[in-house]
């Protein structure tokens, strides 16, 4: 280590893997006598140089495939690099896969002592935070049966207990906090809070843009192994999404502006300063810091100026991948898609503002009592909020084929930064009780982008007002 203060140190990193079209083909590589190749190399880690100070909170951001994962184990030992250097001080826990290092024909017991002795503790030292994990754990009397009768929730209940109460100095988090039901969820993610919170260094890889901006003091971002951006959590999540929905023939361009801005550390900088500073401004559109206007700074201000500055667009290519439709009567849905108020279509919009949700229904049979029905969803499916016609009094009796409705769902977009995904769907009441027509899960997806003004964290904007009174 170089310095004090840091913790994790890599130095033109690579991790390669072998890959082979068969299986055979590993065994005739072995056994050629004349050492000819029968794989192709994978290169998952390339040429990465990383530093981290004790204390950070790093987040880190790439599509599936990217090297995230790799990282992360490498670092935390599970895998050797293939070249170059690596230091890293302090104790690590690695919360990749939960359960890794368990023997499922131990107890939960025996398996605590274990894993714990794999993490260099002594059978005393297990025994002071025993009843801390068998409270966190929640799992009873299955503590004393083997690990191969628990169920999935059961084991990661367990392995989550046993790694997060070790109180690591350096905590490695790869999004696998979905164990168990809400309640236990909850209490994972406030005991997350505390070690983003106190001072814990921190490794964090999340989809969620929202959360690397909240949680993270900085950001990396990986691309094909390569890092190409490393900075302020603001400044990597945007230019990100703006990569994510690049179109492909224009991808390498924006990837060596990107790589070119990795290294202006002078507008990084001053990214910080913005980000951090708590003194009153002018509005942050025109801002721009001070030491960035110079005689070449024109570029710089601008690039800055376009990554606070945030409006409603249009992204063609940023479609669900999760679309599913259930028909059970003829009802055919088209033209489904937001737009502003002025009706301008978009897929992009801002935390605060006013939109509409479109779409047209065409029955091709006759049905009664007829109601509609719209959902929005978070990127993991859980209902945020929706609203149906006939709680609207606007029901329609009966349907003749060929008749067809345009539907238009005004609303207010509370959600804060993320992905958000809309149902739409047409009901009919039988005997008293709903019954689905026909109904589409995921039909558009929009991001929602949070506007200067918002500073709020989590996943709705309440407009919360404070108020202070001197008694």
């Amino acid at each position: 280590m170089y310095h004090k203060d840091t913790v994790i140190e890599l130095h033109s990193v690579y991790r390669t893997y072998r890959l082979y079209d068969q299986k055979i083909d590993r065994l005739k590589e072995a056994l050629d006598p004349f050492n000819n190749s029968y794989h192709r190399d994978f290169i998952a880690l390339n040429n990465v140089t990383l530093e981290v100070k004790r204390g950070e909170v790093l987040g880190i951001v790439g599509r599936n495939g990217s090297g995230k994962s790799t990282l992360l184990k490498v670092i935390s030992g599970i895998l050797p690099p293939s070249s170059g250097d690596l230091q890293v001080a302090g104790h690590v826990v690695p919360l990749i896969e939960l359960g890794a290092g368990f023997n499922p024909d131990f107890t939960g017991l025996e398996n605590i002592y274990f894993y714990n002795s794999i993490h260099g503790f002594s059978k005393e030292e297990t025994d002071a935070m025993l009843d801390d994990i068998l409270d966190f754990a929640e799992i009873g009397d299955f503590i004393s049966q083997p690990l191969k009768i628990y169920s999935s929730g059961m084991r990661a209940r367990l392995a989550f207990a046993v790694s997060i109460n070790i109180k690591p100095d350096i905590l490695i988090l790869d999004e696998v906090l979905s164990v168990g039901d809400e309640m236990f969820r909850r209490k994972c993610f406030a005991k997350m809070e505390e070690f983003f919170k106190g001072g814990k260094t921190v490794l964090y890889v999340s989809h969620s843009s929202n959360s690397i901006n909240e949680l993270c003091t900085r950001c990396i971002w990986l691309n094909e192994g390569e890092l190409i951006l490393d900075g302020p959590p603001k400044l990597v999540t945007a230019m990100y999404n703006r990569l994510s929905h690049t179109k492909p023939e224009e991808i390498p361009g924006l990837l060596e502006e990107i790589r070119v801005l990795n290294q202006d550390e002078e507008l990084k900088a001053g990214i910080y300063e913005e980000i951090n500073s708590k003194k009153k401004r002018e509005p942050a559109e025109n801002y721009v810091p001070d030491k960035q206007k110079d005689a070449s700074g024109e570029a710089k201000s601008a690039l800055l100026r376009d990554i606070i500055r945030i409006k409603a667009h249009y992204i063609p290519d940023m479609l669900p991948k999760s679309t599913l439709i259930e028909r059970h009567f003829n009802v055919d849905f088209s033209d489904v898609k937001v737009t502003t108020l002025q009706g301008e279509q978009v897929n992009v919009i801002l935390s605060g503002e006013e939109y509409q949700c479109h779409y047209k229904v065409k029955f091709n049979e006759e049905l009664e009592d007829v109601f509609f029905r719209v959902v929005f969803k978070d990127e993991k499916g859980a209902f945020l909020a929706g609203m149906n016609t006939r709680k609207a009094n606007m029901m329609i009796p009966l349907t003749t084929p060929g008749e067809a409705y345009c539907l238009t769902w005004k609303f207010k977009c509370n959600f804060l930064g993320g992905y958000y995904f809309v149902g739409i769907s047409v009901l009919k009441m039988t005997d008293e009780v709903p019954t689905l027509i026909t109904g589409v899960t995921d039909a558009l997806v929009f991001q929602v982008v949070n506007p200067a003004d918002i500073q709020q964290g989590g996943f709705v904007h309440m407009d919360i007002q404070p108020a202070i009174r001197q008694i």
